[in-house]
């Protein structure tokens, strides 16, 4: 009944919740992560259903096989992060090994040295990493003109409307590492490591905004999803 209403009725609701004079509502993204699609399990709603105890309103909700393309545009920013962020901790392991192979002291000014030259490569290498998480392929592993073709791995986009929507969610998320996220949050309960951690949020309405230009929650997907499980209707 919903795949047939689908074409008319989807989409991002619009203009369905009562706000207080005043009130001024946000809209945030949410992403549940393709590692709880990797066995068939509850998971997936019982990460939704973590999220419901912000109080706000799912307006929107897509089925996403995110693209090579939209992983590297999604997490672009994070790319430039780990270039710089790796380059100390790069630089003292490639130190310590240098070390021990050749049985000399490297000094300080060659270990920056090593990181200024290692650290991007390393930055790099993560945000491959993220990329084949979320599409199932990175870049430099099938040709170009796949890369805006729908990826392999599945997750779910949607986006919740209310009062103070972005830090409500964020605080039911948890930090970015499970390990550091509190008893009770959904990265401490589903996570395991930095990547691989149950959910993303938006971290601010900006960014909101942004990813929504991206994955395209709004996008009436829900009747092709359907059929493909279920045939034609």
């Amino acid at each position: 009944m919903w795949a047939r209403h689908s074409d008319q009725d989807g989409g991002i609701l619009e203009n369905v919740i009562n706000y207080a004079p005043g009130e001024l509502p946000e809209r945030t993204l949410v992403l549940i992560k393709p590692d709880n699609f990797r066995f068939p399990t509850g998971r997936p709603g019982n990460v939704i259903d973590f999220f419901s105890r912000s109080g706000l309103y799912i307006v929107g909700t897509k089925v996403l096989r995110m693209s090579t393309a939209q992983a590297m545009e999604f997490y672009g920013p994070v790319r430039e992060f780990l270039r710089t962020k790796l380059k100390d901790g790069v630089g003292a392991k490639a130190k310590d090994l240098l070390e021990k192979e050749f049985g000399f002291k490297i000094p300080a000014a060659e270990q920056k040295a090593l990181g200024d030259i290692l650290g991007p490569l390393q930055g790099d290498a993560q945000f491959d990493n993220i990329v084949r998480f979320m599409a199932g392929h990175a870049p430099g592993e099938i040709p170009q003109a796949d890369w805006t073709k729908p990826g392999t791995e599945k997750c779910i986009a949607l986006v919740y409307e209310g009062v103070g929507a972005v830090g409500k969610i964020r605080d039911v998320l948890g930090p970015t590492d499970p390990s550091k996220a509190p008893p009770g949050s959904i990265r401490r309960e589903f996570g395991s490591t930095i990547m691989v951690n149950a959910a993303h949020a938006s971290d601010s309405v900006d960014n909101a905004k942004r990813e929504f230009g991206i994955v395209k929650p709004g996008e009436n997907n829900f009747k092709q999803v359907v059929e493909e499980a279920f045939g034609k209707l």
